[in-house]
């Protein structure tokens, strides 16, 4: 891609990134260095990115003379080569993977959060939106929350767990409360935004997320700015972090058209992510009556909800139980359960509307809208373990959520049934 991949790139030098990486001085420090101070100078935030991530391939010559070099030779090459406006970012990123290289964690965490924290602070000094140094801002802030999962994850027998991801939070709450007040730096008001939430989900801090939400959502509607002027990557993933929160909330109807946003705005070659989505947007769209089609769930490796789909459409109570017995552990883990588990009273109505077709079919011309109780009664007992009184106190349920429109006779054991739709789409439903 051009250097203006990127909207706000800055004009001038147009070097063609995939033929600079190509070049024999690219293959030593110094050509790196030099590679790296070019595309800065041209506002090619996507082609830096390249560039180091071309550092983490194995064998890749410069990584391997940073790990036989002295600190001090690999902080002249990136200031002489990189460029005092730039050297002392690149200096900070190539001691990270120095330190990386022969085995110091803990120092390669710490060298990469001050590079992470002085290329934003950057970024909120420049002038104008700068949206060119978002995607390293992006690729600091993903190479620091790696580092710090891998710590985290060493330490996991220990009390202390998770104590280096919660001192990035703490670098990513400052850059969050700079940034806020930054009405032109939306792209990385967000981004830090998203960290924030991705860590509190992490953390088991749900409750952090509202705070950040409505901090963000207030910026952005003051001048009726549009999320999707944003890059691509960052509005996709604040609207998923903000669709999960949703679903968190209870509130499916926003959950289900932000999430609906980030699935319909993937590309479609992130498998990964879409999968991800679709966790939290497949629970909504049952709730709210939609049902996914086979294709889509095996496309995308969700066979979890495949048995509990057709649980759903049939009005199958036992099957639905069955299969969330099965994969209850899964649910909770993502914190999916207790919505997945109120889709049993969408499975309720529907056996509740096949028995209803059922006795109308067999009635024939004879059918009317006040059918026995007995028939439902048998088949709650059948599928659920109901006795008459249970059945009875579904059925009233059914009825005062607004899922079937009737009401019950207890003196003359029969289900009146509304003439105009019995049975209303979950749309219209009180839940």
């Amino acid at each position: 891609s051009s250097p203006r991949s990127w909207p706000g790139a800055r004009g001038g030098r147009s070097p063609q990134p995939a033929a600079m990486v190509g070049r024999k001085p690219q293959h030593s420090l110094p050509g790196l260095c030099q590679a790296f101070w070019q595309l800065a100078d041209d506002g090619n935030g996507s082609g830096l990115v390249r560039v180091l991530e071309g550092l983490e391939s194995p064998g890749a010559p410069a990584l391997q003379e940073l790990a036989g070099a002295s600190e001090a030779y690999i902080q002249d090459a990136a200031v002489r080569h990189g460029g005092e406006a730039y050297g002392e970012v690149l200096s900070l990123y190539l001691l990270s993977l120095r330190a990386r290289c022969v085995g110091e964690a803990v120092r390669e965490l710490e060298l990469i959060c001050t590079c992470l924290k002085t290329w934003a602070q950057r970024y909120i000094e420049a002038d104008g939106s700068m949206l060119w140094m978002t995607p390293l801002l992006i690729f600091f802030s993903v190479a620091a929350r790696r580092v710090a999962s891998q710590l985290d994850k060493a330490k996991r027998s220990e009390n202390n767990s998770d104590a280096y991801l919660k001192k990035l939070v703490e670098i990513h709450r400052e850059l969050f409360q700079k940034l806020n007040k930054e009405r032109a730096k939306r792209a990385g008001h967000v981004w830090v935004c998203c960290e924030l939430l991705r860590a509190y989900f992490r953390l088991g801090q749900v409750s952090q997320c509202s705070f950040l939400l409505t901090a963000v959502s207030q910026s952005l509607n003051k001048d009726g700015f549009n999320i999707a002027d944003l890059p691509k990557a960052i509005a996709v993933t604040f609207f998923f972090y903000w669709g999960k929160h949703c679903v968190f909330d209870h509130n499916l109807r926003d959950a289900d058209e932000r999430l609906t946003w980030a699935f319909d705005n993937c590309p479609a070659n992130s498998r990964a992510n879409r999968r991800k989505i679709l966790l939290y947007l497949v629970p909504c769209k049952l709730r709210l009556g939609v049902l996914p089609t086979p294709n889509l769930l095996q496309s995308h490796d969700l066979g979890i909800f495949v048995e509990i789909v057709r649980a759903v459409r049939e009005g199958n109570v036992k099957l639905f139980t069955s299969k969330m017995e099965e994969h209850a552990s899964d649910f909770i883990k993502m914190g999916t359960y207790l919505l997945m588990m109120k889709l049993k009273f969408t499975v309720l109505r529907n056996l509740c509307k096949s028995v209803h077709r059922a006795v109308r079919l067999q009635l024939g011309e004879n059918a009317a809208h006040k059918l026995d109780l007995d028939p439902f009664e048998y088949v709650f007992a059948w599928q659920d373990g109901c006795d008459a009184d249970e059945a009875a106190c579904v059925l009233s349920n059914l009825i005062h959520q607004g899922a079937v429109k009737g009401y019950l006779s207890h003196e003359h054991r029969k289900l009146v049934f509304a003439k105009d739709m019995p049975f209303p789409p979950p749309s219209k439903w009180r839940t």
